[in-house]
């Protein structure tokens, strides 16, 4: 693993393991050659339904482009 996880890219994996399960725990995250940390999500079924920039959506939670726990929810994770 890169780095540590933000506290903002750590709420964002944690709705993932709510919403995904425990099977999206830190050892898949990933980091790109800019240091954004990125996850294949892996749904219970073994399908991967997408692939989730944790850097970008706790940035964006962060300022205010994305302005809810629930809008990250369904509009970004598709909970």
């Amino acid at each position: 693993m890169g780095r540590p996880l933000s506290d903002g890219e750590t709420a964002v994996l944690s709705l993932i393991q709510q919403g995904y399960g425990p099977q999206n725990d830190i050892d898949k995250v990933f980091f790109t050659k800019v240091d954004q940390a990125v996850i294949f999500v892996k749904a219970a079924d073994g399908s991967s339904p997408m692939m989730v920039n944790l850097s970008n959506l706790a940035a964006w939670r962060a300022n205010g482009t994305i302005s809810s726990d629930e809008e990250l929810k369904t509009k970004w994770l598709r909970l």
